[in-house]
């Protein structure tokens, strides 16, 4: 039995929201407006699933008294989207490259065993720090 049930939202910080819409929806993923303003971009990641980027002032409203993670200089999470075939990974981390994106190079001996047990993963860290792993199976 699950858990949570459908949708999950992924609240993630930003210091931009207009540059990571652009940033998506250069990708290709749509905007949810509804749940969309000057400080939240809600990015459709599948159809049950959205990463709500919200600004320093209204993430901090969720979070209380404890300090906003500098993603730049530190990891705090590791968010795995299924994209499909191998090569549809490497389209979309090329495009993500980009459009403002940085790679996450993984080491030799784990892209071998994830070769091995049939991935294809690529690492990338959108414009505010946010790593996000996209992968086949």
């Amino acid at each position: 039995m699950a858990l949570f049930s459908q949708p999950v939202f992924l609240n993630l910080p930003t210091t931009d929201p207009e540059r990571i819409r652009e940033f998506w929806t250069r990708l290709g993923a749509d905007i949810l407006e509804d749940l969309s303003d000057d400080d939240a971009v809600c990015v459709e990641l599948t159809d049950t699933t959205y990463a709500m980027y919200l600004s320093p002032g209204a993430y901090t409203d969720y979070i209380g008294e404890r300090e906003i993670a500098d993603c730049i200089t530190t990891n705090s999470s590791l968010m795995s989207l299924n994209v499909g075939e191998p090569d549809a990974v490497d389209a979309l981390a090329d495009k993500a490259l980009q459009i403002g994106a940085s790679e996450v190079c993984l080491p030799q001996d784990l892209l071998e065993d994830l070769n091995h047990s049939g991935l294809h993963s690529r690492e990338i860290v959108d414009p505010d720090g946010h790593q996000w792993e996209f992968v086949s199976h």
